[in-house]
């Protein structure tokens, strides 16, 4: 593997923290408004960190696709143009608040596009973010992520095994396992416990429902394997309190 998605997984962990950030102190202006200029900027941030994969094979057919998508969405524009602004003025454009059962709603000032309070209007600007991330995942695949790699299958794409697989992570053939009855499967699975992984599948798994492609293991192997909990992957969206909220509200 040549590549590290690390940035990307980055800038995406920042942008749901201050969205985080922003529901926790939603009723304390300053802190809101300080919160909301750094989602705006660090989400801004996530394609830029996307572009550094243009090297690679596909990616510019790819992301000139997605930024055809982001052109022409209109949240998406907004959101760029708010940034830009504030980047360059310091202005936020805040139309007002609204106060009702203890709690607090910000909202821009743009009635065009009918947008919800400013946490929703992030929120949603977030998940489509989040959904070209997650799909630069599946299409990039193993060039930037090491389960994907990291399997008999690809391995055997380009004419190497199980035995190339481990002089590359240990510098040797592990005989050890193969002397304790591991068989080929076994040893793959293992390999990959060593390697890394996807660290933001639990924001795919609670804000799409859906995780990373996932390597092709034999029922024997699964039966044992970590489970989606045991992997933090059950994660609830920031603002509610199960995922079943969010799913309803999502639908909604």
């Amino acid at each position: 593997m040549n590549y590290s998605f690390n940035l990307v997984e980055q800038k995406v962990r920042e942008t749901e923290f201050f969205l985080k950030k922003m529901i926790e102190e939603e009723s304390e202006w300053f802190e809101f408004s300080c919160y909301l200029t750094a989602f705006l900027s660090v989400s801004r941030s996530i394609t830029f960190a996307l572009q550094q994969y243009k090297k690679i094979e596909g990616f510019e057919r790819w992301y000139e696709a997605k930024q055809e998508i982001l052109s022409i969405d209109p949240i998406a524009k907004y959101f760029l143009e708010i940034r830009n602004k504030n980047i360059h003025t310091g202005m936020l454009p805040i139309a007002g608040a609204q106060y009702f059962d203890g709690k607090v709603e910000y909202r821009f000032d743009n009635d065009n596009l009918k947008l919800q309070d400013i946490v929703s209007s992030c929120r949603i600007q977030f998940i489509k973010l989040l959904e070209i991330v997650y799909d630069c995942y599946v299409v990039l695949s193993a060039e930037i992520d090491p389960q994907q790699y990291y399997t008999k299958e690809h391995f055997a794409t380009m004419e190497l095994d199980i035995d190339n697989a481990e002089c590359m992570i240990w510098g040797w053939v592990m005989s050890s396992y193969i002397e304790e009855g591991m068989d080929e499967d076994d040893r793959w699975h293992e390999l990959r416990s060593r390697v890394g992984e996807c660290e933001i599948n639990h924001l795919f798994k609670g804000y799409l429902n859906k995780v990373t492609p996932q390597p092709i293991i034999p029922d024997r192997i699964a039966d044992f394997d970590f489970s989606d909990e045991d992997r933090g992957w059950d994660y609830i969206p920031s603002g509610f309190e199960t995922i079943e909220e969010y799913r309803n509200y999502s639908i909604a």
